[in-house]
């Protein structure tokens, strides 16, 4: 059965590759401002929520913020026509100043959209990187509610080797990029790898409490380069929109491509 997210290209809007040059310290003040423990503990968080203030559902999900030697960027992907995306980044000062000047969005010069190839060839390799949360949701924990743990201590990716964080994490990689027969894994390496601290909001359980509440964590965080070989053209543009893996409304399961060979 086909799923929405491999529709034919005419019912879908186009990719756009949307790059934002945001001010963190900007962002940190925004976020203080909220008032919102969520925002002030997890930066992701704050990107995400920021994006949303000012974007709406144009925002871009998933989305990267890359921090290199003397840059930050933000670079996400939207599906939406690029005229309505510029529109929207026209007006996210009104929508939300101090979010938007946080985002880099209030200075259009900087401000890159560009449409992604809407057509990929069958066998066509491409370098990747990637910053993935590589969990899954356990459904052999006590108490029930299938929580998130780390694919490493898995069996259906770690095996016999149960903490093996370099086999379960590349055979995670793999399945996330063969969703629906869009790409093969052909190598790859850890850049970094971190336990990030997390803060995420959710419904409480008792209708009596207040609705929303604050809870933390720790996130198995991975930055992974690599190398990939395109399988199904239509499945591939789906999974570049989609993501990889979960948490990808926080920073995670963005897929950036080169040219083969660019990034080792």
């Amino acid at each position: 059965m086909t799923t929405r997210a491999c529709q034919s290209p005419e019912t879908q809007p186009p990719l756009l590759l949307l790059r934002l040059l945001p001010d963190l310290a900007a962002l940190t003040r925004w976020a203080t401002a909220t008032g919102q423990r969520a925002l002030r503990e997890d930066p992701g968080y704050a990107l995400h929520a920021a994006l949303r203030a000012t974007l709406g559902e144009h925002a871009p999900k998933p989305f990267a913020l890359l921090e290199r030697p003397g840059s930050q960027q933000l670079i996400g992907y939207c599906q939406a026509d690029e005229s309505t995306l510029r529109e929207t980044l026209a007006s996210a000062s009104l929508t939300d100043p101090l979010a938007a000047q946080a985002l880099g969005a209030d200075d259009t010069a900087q401000v890159v959209v560009k449409p992604m190839p809407t057509t990929w060839t069958p066998g066509q390799r491409l370098s990747f990187e990637t910053r993935v949360a590589p969990v899954v949701r356990s459904r052999s924990a006590q108490g029930g509610g299938y929580p998130e743990i780390d694919a490493a201590f898995n069996s259906a990716f770690a095996g016999d080797a149960l903490g093996n964080r370099e086999l379960a994490h590349g055979r995670w990689l793999a399945r996330e990029l063969a969703r629906e027969g869009a790409a093969q894994l052909l190598s790859h390496h850890a850049v970094t790898f971190s336990l990030s601290s997390i803060a995420r909001r959710t419904f409480a359980a008792d209708p009596q409490r207040e609705r929303r509440r604050t809870h933390g964590g720790l996130l198995p965080d991975l930055t992974v380069r690599g190398q990939l070989e395109v399988q199904d053209p239509r499945a591939f543009t789906a999974l570049l929109a989609r993501g990889l893996g979960r948490h990808r409304s926080f920073g995670y399961g963005c897929l950036l491509l080169a040219p083969p060979g660019a990034w080792t």
